[in-house]
């Protein structure tokens, strides 16, 4: 497939004066920007497929079964622990 013309790729922006520098350092070599981003990103590993949200859920729920709730300050009780009457912590 032929690559699009520069007129329908869209514009990359780099908003990082430090990028901005390293990138200008890259090209001396007479190499384009593109070129060289690309390559960056091309070393980058690929992320992971699609997150298991009902695996997650299980280990939090295996995490959970462990903690005793009544061991667990409800949050008035956190907070008369950690606040003085003015509200400054202690």
């Amino acid at each position: 497939m032929p690559a699009p013309s520069r007129r329908q790729q869209r514009a990359i922006t780099i908003r990082s004066d430090h990028a901005l520098a390293r990138l200008a350092l890259l090209t001396r070599d007479g190499r384009s920007q593109v070129k060289v981003i690309e390559e960056a990103l091309d070393r980058l590993p690929m992320p992971k497929g699609p997150v298991d949200l009902d695996g997650f859920r299980r280990k939090v729920d295996a995490i959970l079964a462990g903690i005793n709730p009544a061991t667990v300050p409800t949050m008035a009780e956190f907070d008369l622990a950690t606040y003085d009457e003015n509200g400054l912590p202690r």
